[in-house]
């Protein structure tokens, strides 16, 4: 049967239906379709288009996409935020349609944008402070952090300014409690920052770590480590904070390093940010292995270690419960390397390499080779990681064709260029989601704006005049 025939079939059968009033089971039949297929639906007759205008089906596709799908879950809470919407439990099925149009149609935009490359760039040329990066510069570790919702920056003064990620308005100030001064020139800078819907962790040079709530911005605990470290040396928590697990059971991961030569990893859970935060675990490395980068998440820790005596760098994973290691994986030495892990899987660079392994069972599933040394990698979805080198290029790797060993060809869909700076980069700063490329460039020293590679384009979008949808174009 052609198309055409069996469109007309199709058609047929709706006004069969329609004449002898059996309206509940045209609906039945629409209730099946997903959102590309109600959409051209509705181009199909006068008589498509109004079944589907006054029935019950937009109201079930987007109850059933929100219930299942987590895509349109978070496409939903970012075009609430961009555009002040109210879309909270909707009863009139027009305001239903415009929902799923206003969701379906970004979702789609955005799987059509990552394939193709397609994207807009801006810049935020404040959101940088050279003042304090001049002073504290440590590769890669700037106070500087985003999730679906927030971009957060810690500030001289010890706070965290909270900004709503889709229309830049400061959204909160966390103020921390008056830090002791007297360790460190500056140990009130806020060193590194982590956060989630419900908490927000800042460390400071002088050893403390500070807990605020997410939507009251009330200081919930002061922590400082260097009371912790019984030791009288100036220990610095230069090697980052990492927040994961879930609420009510989330880990707080954290590292000291003192100037002779030893590093600290504190493993903290916090089940209740209001009550006293117990240390589950401290382990103190050998003097030969510095921390270069750490995750916890529910299961597992992650250290990047460099031993600087044999000249290798490797990742240790462990189990969060006990800290026992359960898997060592070597990667090329570099001293400055980087790692993402999701989904089952770690992606690792170093230097001019990236590698992808099984973090079960630690074998390498593919390596390839970047044009320049890698300074942040990311597995963006289970179709792309990316990869962003020294020099500020932004790479886009096919991660489907990765885990396939027949595939031979080229696993590099795309390189962008990240910003039009002329000069040379030593260390931008990058941090990646399914949305949104954010980094801030650097020539030693000197730190510009936030640039941002934005892949989900809202400002770009246009309502069809005809259809109500918004346009694909």
């Amino acid at each position: 049967m052609t198309k055409e025939i069996q469109a007309r079939h199709q058609s047929d059968i709706v006004s069969a239906l329609s004449k002898r009033l059996m309206n509940d089971v045209i609906e039945e039949i629409f209730n099946y379709l997903d959102y590309e297929s109600l959409k051209n639906s509705e181009a199909v007759s006068s008589l498509w288009y109004n079944n589907l205008l006054y029935g019950k089906t937009w109201k079930k596709l987007l109850d059933r996409n929100l219930k299942l799908s987590e895509e349109w879950k978070e496409m939903l809470e970012i075009l609430t935020m961009k555009w002040s919407l109210d879309y909270n439990d909707p009863k009139d099925y027009m305001q239903c349609r415009t929902i799923c149009q206003h969701v379906g149609s970004s979702v789609l935009k955005l799987r059509r944008n990552w394939l193709e490359g397609r994207h807009s760039k801006y810049e935020f040329p404040n959101f940088s402070q050279p003042e304090i990066e001049s002073i504290f510069w440590i590769r890669g570790n700037l106070s500087f952090e985003m999730n679906k919702h927030w971009i957060g920056r810690g500030q001289r003064d010890g706070s965290v300014i909270f900004w709503n990620r889709w229309t830049w308005e400061i959204k909160a100030v966390f103020e921390p409690s008056l830090l002791p001064t007297n360790r460190l020139i500056g140990c009130n800078t806020v060193r590194c920052l982590q956060f989630n819907d419900d908490i927000v962790v800042a460390s400071y040079f002088g050893g403390s770590i500070c807990i605020w709530n997410t939507h009251t911005t009330e200081l919930l605990q002061v922590i400082d480590e260097m009371d912790l470290a019984d030791h009288e040396s100036h220990y610095i928590p230069i090697n980052g904070l990492s927040l994961g697990g879930s609420p009510g059971n989330y880990w707080l991961l954290s590292c000291l390093s003192s100037p002779t030569g030893q590093d600290f990893v504190t493993l903290r859970q916090i089940t209740n940010p209001t009550e006293e935060i117990p240390m589950v675990h401290r382990i103190v490395l050998d003097r030969k292995l510095r921390v270069l980068r750490l995750l916890v998440n529910e299961t597992k820790v992650l250290l990047l270690l460099s031993d600087t005596e044999a000249k290798s760098d490797h990742i240790q994973i462990r189990a969060t419960a006990s800290m026992e290691i359960l898997k060592t994986i070597p990667i090329p030495y570099s001293e400055m390397g980087v790692f993402h892990c999701r989904n089952g899987l770690i992606l690792s660079g170093s230097r001019y390499e990236i590698q992808l392994w099984d973090a079960e069972t630690a074998v390498c599933l593919r390596s390839v080779r970047s044009s320049n040394s890698i300074v942040f990698v990311k597995i963006i979805s289970d179709k792309y990681w990316m990869s962003c080198n020294s020099s500020g290029k932004v790479e886009i790797w096919n991660l489907k064709a990765a885990l396939d060993p027949t595939y031979t060809d080229s696993l590099m869909l795309y390189q962008l260029t990240a910003t039009h700076l002329n000069f040379p980069l030593i260390w931008p700063v990058v941090r990646a989601d399914e949305y949104q490329i954010a980094l801030i460039p650097c020539r030693a020293k000197d730190y510009s704006g936030l640039h941002i590679l934005d892949f989900l384009q809202l400002d770009k979008e246009e309502i069809d005049d005809d259809t109500g949808f918004i346009s694909d174009q």
